[in-house]
């Protein structure tokens, strides 16, 4: 009877360790004002920016207004 309640819990935990990793990583997309894409552009045209995380593309043009992607863990870090 031991071993199945051992897997049962090893399941469990690892089923808690995959969700706080999705958790993590699940994107928060932030639209940007005009001073923002223009301080973001400073380094290079967001059109030709190829920052990605596990979600996609950091840089996102979505009906003509800029929205910066990143995951959840990385917001909160690394504003």
């Amino acid at each position: 009877m031991e071993r199945p309640r051992a897997f049962a819990l090893a399941l469990g935990g690892l089923a808690l360790v995959v969700a706080a990793v999705l958790w993590c990583a699940h994107p928060i997309c932030v639209q940007l004002s005009a001073a923002e894409v223009a301080e973001a552009a400073r380094w290079a045209p967001l059109e030709t920016r190829t920052d990605s995380q596990w979600h996609g593309r950091v840089w996102q043009l979505r009906d003509g207004r800029w929205y910066q992607c990143k995951s959840w863990i990385s917001r909160q870090f690394f504003f």
